[in-house]
């Protein structure tokens, strides 16, 4: 497992309330790497970026053909 930081896009508004949006791409190793693109995005009324933490999951290694799993179906008779 493997911490990383995405972007989380605050939408709020005055009758509904406010409505979190994920950016699941890119992701960035730090949260100052998050920020600092966050700094860089267009201001707009009634919208904030923020940065979360996100598990990421990294396969140890590629897979074999002793790790691919059956599906029970048998080959031609």
């Amino acid at each position: 497992m493997m911490t990383v930081y995405i972007m989380v896009m605050t939408i709020c508004t005055g009758g509904e309330g406010c409505i979190e949006e994920r950016k699941p791409e890119p992701t960035y190793a730090t949260k100052a790497l998050c920020m600092e693109q966050a700094r860089g995005m267009a201001p707009r009324k009634g919208v904030k970026f923020k940065c979360r933490t996100q598990r990421l999951l990294v396969p140890n290694q590629t897979p074999t053909a002793e790790t691919v799993v059956s599906t029970g179906a048998k080959g031609p008779p």
